[in-house]
């Protein structure tokens, strides 16, 4: 992994720390999602309008990819949304972000997309992903599925199975526009509002036809607008470093496991500043996934 993609990634994630913070001080919905992803594209509309042409005469494959991407990003907001009705935010968000790791990583291996990596960076992949699964729980007793709720657990694998789909699509589409060549980031930043607009549109149903979301939507928009606001540019703004990353790397699967980092700043940040209780397991979630980043970046 290079420097350049550890750098994008590592200021991504505080961004990404940020609009999820933003997203916990409210009550969690696809309401809170839709305003955030429609201030996401609107901030990058001119960056379209610039770049249109560059998406005319594109293959076919590309609008496959890009409709795919709506879809899986849209599967990993119900699932994150609804995964959090089911059980504690702490509990769900860490086990979202785990499997996506050796999801993508088995993925990209056995289907040759990008360039194989070696044994030991699996390991640190590996690693991660098993830092971010012991993180929310109390004690190592505790560490099991069998905690979790049946609708829990449908959840977290919606949810992760959205991230690892949206990733591959999103690394896959780039290539497309640039046709083997690295993409200008006025056109990363175009392909992002195709993004951002698209996924608003596929949250659309989901909260027009959910009494519980419309409710939440109208809160939001009278009271608490602020929050989904500033979460929009703070995630698209992390989103667009990651777009970023991908043209710096020869396997995506080093942007998921190095996005893990989120994890280990959230937990920090958590106990600097709202003062929460730290435990055994989380940090040794902390220690397994600084360590397999530092396998990952630093080993091929």
């Amino acid at each position: 992994m290079s420097t350049t993609a550890a750098i994008l990634i590592f200021i991504s994630v505080f961004m990404h720390v940020a609009w999820n913070m933003l997203s916990k001080s409210t009550r969690p919905s696809t309401a809170f999602y839709i305003i955030m992803n429609f201030v996401g594209g609107i901030i990058w509309l001119p960056f379209f309008i610039m770049s249109e042409s560059a998406f005319n005469g594109l293959p076919a494959a590309f609008y496959w990819l890009l409709a795919g991407s709506w879809f899986f990003e849209v599967i990993y907001m119900f699932g994150l949304a609804h995964g959090y009705k089911h059980g504690d935010i702490s509990l769900i968000y860490p086990l979202v972000r785990a499997l996506p790791v050796v999801m993508l990583a088995v993925i990209t291996l056995t289907t040759g997309i990008g360039k194989p990596f070696g044994i030991l960076t699996l390991c640190g992949m590996i690693m991660i992903a098993a830092g971010c699964f012991i993180m929310p729980f109390a004690t190592f007793k505790n560490i099991s599925l069998r905690s979790l709720n049946k609708a829990a657990l449908l959840f977290i694998i919606i949810g992760a199975a959205g991230t690892t789909g949206y990733t591959l699509c999103d690394s896959l589409a780039l290539g497309k526009i640039g046709n083997g060549e690295a993409v200008s980031n006025t056109c990363t930043l175009g392909y992002l509002f195709l993004i951002q607009m698209g996924l608003t549109a596929g949250e659309i149903p989901l909260v027009l036809f959910d009494r519980n979301e419309r409710d939440a939507l109208r809160k939001l928009w009278s009271r608490e607008i602020i929050y989904p606001v500033i979460a929009g540019i703070c995630s698209s703004g992390a989103y667009a470093l990651v777009l970023f990353a991908m043209q710096y790397v020869t396997n995506v699967s080093f942007i998921q496991a190095f996005r893990q980092l989120s994890l280990p700043l959230g937990f920090l940040a958590g106990v600097i500043f709202l003062h929460e209780k730290s435990s055994v397991t989380k940090i040794s979630g902390l220690l397994l996934i600084v360590t397999g980043l530092l396998i990952t970046v630093f080993f091929k």
